[in-house]
């Protein structure tokens, strides 16, 4: 995916607060440094404030944490250990032999704009959730089909009927299926059923494509026929279409 984190890169977005942002890199050699910069500047600070015969002995010390430091923090971290920092949110991820190992990322399409902010904000956060919980993602994309239908006109009350609604008002089959999928599925998330979501991870991933198919043709594509329509089409031929279709 475009901007996708990826191993060494200055910019990309982030898996924290999916802003595409600066990323400061970061090592074990980087942090041996930061540590004996501390030792160094603590023991700067410090030795005004002692006697001269007992500097001797914290420098010695000194040089001494500082020549084992490497090999200590190297048996506590693996070598192959680097850590990226956001500008913009200021979270790390951690990267294992050159792979994001945390936080788990997994390739999400970004949400449908022309849904709702309430629906968006469900979308991103069943996303977070994802990995850990395919389960409780699924449930909560069956909650934003819900509002997606109210969106669209229809009281989201009870899913079933309003899809049957939608059918008899002309519904295309290909949409149909859709709504009925992330359905079916949503419920089994809400409700035992025959379809196990643990074991069955790609079948909740795909519910993330089918919500933003059905807002790209239930929303999208209507809203911008209607924007086409309404800066194309000059007033006077619109009132004779709506002449013609008996609207008037």
């Amino acid at each position: 995916m475009e901007n996708s984190p990826s191993y060494s890169i200055d910019k990309f977005k982030c898996p924290h607060c999916h802003v595409i942002a600066k990323q400061e890199w970061y090592n074990l050699e980087h942090y041996g440094n930061i540590v004996n910069n501390i030792y160094q500047h603590t023991f700067l600070e410090y030795r005004n404030s002692i006697q001269v015969y007992e500097q001797e002995a914290i420098r010695k010390f000194i040089q001494k944490a500082q020549n084992d430091f490497p090999k200590i923090f190297s048996s506590v971290f693996p070598d192959n250990l680097d850590i990226s920092q956001c500008h913009s949110c200021n979270n790390s991820s951690l990267w294992i032999d050159k792979n994001i190992v945390f936080p788990k990322t997994i390739p999400i399409e970004i949400v449908n704009e022309d849904l709702n902010d309430d629906i968006k904000d469900l979308y991103r956060e069943a996303s977070k959730i994802f990995m850990d919980s395919p389960k409780g993602a699924t449930a909560i994309l069956r909650l934003a089909l819900q509002k997606l239908l109210i969106q669209i006109g229809k009281d989201g009350k009870n899913i079933n009927n309003d899809i049957k609604e939608l059918v008899s008002e002309g519904l295309s089959p290909k949409i149909q299926k859709a709504l009925d999928l992330l359905r079916v599925i949503g419920n089994n998330a809400v409700h035992p059923g025959q379809i196990d979501l643990d074991d069955n991870r790609d079948a909740a991933l795909k519910l993330f494509k089918i919500l933003n198919m059905i807002a790209d043709d239930m929303i999208t594509k209507p809203r911008e026929m209607e924007s086409l329509y309404d800066d194309i089409i000059p007033d006077d031929t619109k009132k004779y279409i709506n002449q013609r279709d008996g609207r008037v």
